[in-house]
């Protein structure tokens, strides 16, 4: 399939449990935004307090506020932080440079810090979004109930009225109670786009940002890789092992024994040779199919001889759940390095395991984009999600198997789906 496929709809939910998902995703999402005003209120005070230090910073006295204001600053960016990788099912660590020793020398790393800066951004669009958020659930909430109440209190009340609609009839009563039901619609799709809204603007703002590292940091980093990049190999050479022990040795003992009765057949029992023959062929075949299967697991064949393409097909094929497969190669023909291809296939067939195995998923879809540099691959599936909370052996070793390469592993999976896994992997040397 070439081009870019549009992701499906989720289906096959019963209407009580999609109620329910619904019912539970607009309670979150309420909360979520009225959380978000509260702090959204304050944030426009400290968004001032915070200018007033950094101007009396300038003449000396503020230089002894500023360290603990922006690590107050820090605190409430990482709550935020917390709650929105929680909103969108994936992690929003922090990058700040460590500020330690005397005052001076604290404010000096932290007006240096880049992070410092993106902080008071998003303090002010948080002061911003996050209070017309919770101005808009108040509003639709609380317009809802109005509207919808009136059918139990418009006689009592003499020239009733809700904004410019006079109740003063029970066709009135109607409209207002229809009203009613639209002001809940809209909150019900409207408050979780808005939450949605709130935490991908707070991911931008306030995620790392790429900075060249030095030296000590980029050693240390890629010691990690190496270390993670060994233990993958070693359990990879355990697994080769025991599969070989378990399959292609055990058979191979098999025969052999067979091979040491045929020889006492000969002489006491010829007429059970033709049988014995029968059955000694037929533990050979499963020892060499055996044998088939750890190379194939070593380096795919299909991966061999048609590339990660066709090799990405087989693997979509042979998928339990209907997945849909979107290819778009901008190398020209040429193909990535061979380390590299088997490493993308194998994310995509732990990806695709994970999925039939623990998503609950009705439809999944695996993209593959390859340029001159660079293999992007992308799994999403309409599953229940909640895989960042508690990532199990696949996911970490899909992670090892990446950092190795000095890739990049995104997981994208809020409670009640969907979840998409993408993955970059550097071609280059």
């Amino acid at each position: 399939m070439d081009g870019v496929a549009q992701r499906p709809d989720r289906r096959g939910l019963p209407p009580a449990a999609a109620w329910r998902e619904f019912g539970e995703r607009f309670v979150h999402a309420l909360k979520y935004l009225i959380a978000a005003g509260g702090t959204g209120m304050v944030a426009f005070a400290g968004f001032y307090a915070l200018v007033a230090v950094f101007a009396l910073s300038l003449v000396g006295p503020g230089l002894r506020l500023l360290p603990p204001s922006l690590a107050l600053l820090r605190r409430g960016a990482d709550v935020h932080r917390r709650r929105a990788g929680h909103w969108l099912g994936r992690d929003i660590p922090s990058s700040y440079r460590p500020a330690e020793g005397k005052v001076l020398g604290r404010a000096q790393v932290m007006l240096t810090d880049k992070a410092t800066y993106t902080d008071m951004l998003w303090l002010l669009a948080h002061a911003v979004v996050g209070t017309l958020g919770a101005v808009l659930a108040l509003g639709l909430c609380l317009g809802s109930l109005s509207w919808l109440t009136v059918a139990l209190w418009w006689q009592l009340v003499p020239h009733a009225q809700l904004l410019v609609w006079s109740v003063d009839s029970w066709w009135a009563v109607l409209g207002a109670t229809f009203a009613g039901l639209v002001y809940g619609a809209l909150a019900g799709f409207l408050l979780p786009w808005y939450a949605r809204l709130h935490a991908v603007m707070t991911r931008a703002l306030l995620r790392p940002r790429k900075r060249r590292a030095s030296l000590a940091r980029r050693v240390e980093e890629l010691t990690v890789t190496r270390a993670e990049a060994l233990e993958a190999h070693a359990a990879e050479l355990r697994r080769i092992e025991r599969d070989l022990h378990d399959g292609a040795q055990a058979g191979m003992v098999a025969v052999s024994l067979r091979l040491a009765l045929m020889r006492q057949l000969v002489r006491d029992s010829p007429e059970r040779l033709p049988d014995m023959i029968d059955q000694t062929r037929d533990l050979a075949d499963r020892a060499v199919q055996s044998l088939r299967v750890a190379v194939r697991s070593v380096y795919p064949p299909v991966l061999v001889d048609h590339g990660l393409p066709e090799a990405a097909r087989a693997l979509v094929a042979a998928c339990q759940i209907p997945t849909e497969l979107d290819v778009v190669s901008g190398t020209g023909g040429a193909r990535a390095p061979a380390a590299v291809e088997a490493a993308a296939y194998f994310v995509i067939s732990e990806a695709l395991t994970n999925v039939a195995k623990h998503s609950g998923a009705a439809h999944s879809q695996v993209r593959v984009r390859t340029t001159a540099s660079r293999i992007h691959l992308s799994v999403w599936d309409d599953g229940r999600g909640g895989a960042a909370d508690g990532e199990g052996s696949g996911i970490r070793g899909i992670r090892r198997r990446v950092a190795a390469f000095d890739g990049v592993t995104e997981l994208d999976s809020p409670p009640g789906g969907p979840t998409e896994l993408r993955v970059e992997l550097p071609c280059g040397s």
